[in-house]
């Protein structure tokens, strides 16, 4: 390994095979078993992530993958995730409330790795980086337990977790599976690995114990009071609530080498005719990944935090498979309005959920 930051990968490799191998996520196949198998076994690589934390602090990933590409025997592979309108119900129910709740960020480390595997005849060999050295490449191993890029491994993982929340007294809600309540007031919003768990405060001893109890079932971490969920980061001060997105936008501006770019009042001019490039005798994009990504980037800003840019990424977004050199000129213009705002914690501010008292109040979700 060559990268200047290799110490940092090697001691991640180091946390990601110890968890593996505590977890007992396969056991060794011995040589002679190996070459009477009659499956192929399936390879597998490392793959390697930084993170950065709310303190901006920079973690390291490195995560064991199978390659599930080349799996050719599989069942039912689909599981639901989190919505994003559903996070935004929480926070309107803090920002309703006030004081009176928390809201608790945790995260389950190595979570595919906890399933049981419901095939025996799931091998791999290890990549190079393993514990075993250059002999790894030809170690063959028999999954146990479900691996990250192991194609039913999101389903395994969310039949497991919902398992224990339904025997904990959780109850999904209809309009979202991935949200669970229960009578006394606790509310948890699941996406993959990460937990959003929102309590009233006379329910801060239950919340303790629930917990407590995904501790002892999974290796959790309890990063506490919530300041950042899938990106947006969560502001909380005696007068509110408030959401944002100020470290996502602005990796979208250094990615696309719009940081030094000037603001502009609306996120759309609305003198351009984006339908009349083409009669214009503008040119179609050399390379269109980069539109096709800003726009994406940009519709899960609109979608999180920013709906006041949705038409323009609407409008732009239908000419992801042919854009003209006009339509990559209007999208640059959309982060530039976000620019020209300021601070954006204070315009979001504006936003603050304040909701008027209704009945029906958590059951409303159900």
């Amino acid at each position: 390994m060559e990268s200047p930051q290799r110490d940092h990968w090697k001691r991640a490799m180091e946390e990601e095979s110890t968890s593996i191998l505590l977890n007992n996520t396969f056991s060794a196949v011995n040589s002679r078993e190996a070459r009477q198998l009659h499956v192929k076994p399936i390879g597998s690589k490392w793959v390697y992530k930084t993170k950065h934390n709310p303190d901006r602090s920079t973690r390291y990933k490195a995560w064991l993958v199978i390659k599930g590409y080349e799996q050719t025997d599989f069942g039912a592979t689909y599981a639901p995730v989190g919505k994003l309108t559903t996070f935004r119900y929480l926070i309107s129910l803090i920002g309703k409330y006030g004081t009176g709740w928390n809201m608790d960020h945790l995260d389950v480390v190595t979570a595919f790795l906890n399933p049981e595997i419901d095939d025996d005849d799931i091998y791999m060999t290890l990549p190079e980086g393993w514990p075993e050295g250059s002999n790894a490449p030809k170690i063959v191993v028999r999954l146990r337990k479900a691996l990250y890029g192991l194609k039913q491994a999101p389903r395994l993982w969310h039949d497991d977790i919902n398992a224990i929340l339904l025997f904990l007294g959780f109850t999904q809600s209809s309009a979202d599976p991935n949200l669970y309540l229960r009578s006394d007031g606790i509310l948890i919003l699941l996406y993959v690995d990460d937990i959003s768990m929102a309590f009233p405060e006379a329910a801060t001893k239950a919340g303790i114990k629930v917990k407590a109890k995904l501790s002892e079932k999974y290796k959790i971490t309890n990063i506490g009071p919530a300041r950042q969920f899938l990106g947006i980061e969560i502001h909380r001060d005696g007068t509110g609530i408030s959401i944002g997105q100020k470290g996502y936008i602005t990796t979208i501006l250094r990615r696309f080498g719009m940081e030094h770019t000037h603001g502009v009042s609306t996120p759309m001019d609305p003198n351009v005719k984006l339908d009349l490039a083409e009669d214009r005798g503008e040119k179609t994009l050399d390379d269109i990944t980069d539109y096709q990504a800003v726009v994406g980037s940009l519709m899960y800003t609109a979608l999180a935090t920013r709906p006041d840019i949705s038409y323009a990424v609407a409008a732009l977004s239908r000419y992801n498979s042919r854009p003209f050199t006009s339509h990559m000129t209007a999208v640059a213009e959309i982060p530039d309005q976000e620019i020209a705002h300021g601070s954006f914690r204070r315009k979001l501010r504006k936003w603050r959920f304040r909701f008027e008292e209704r009945r029906e109040g958590v059951a409303a979700a159900r």
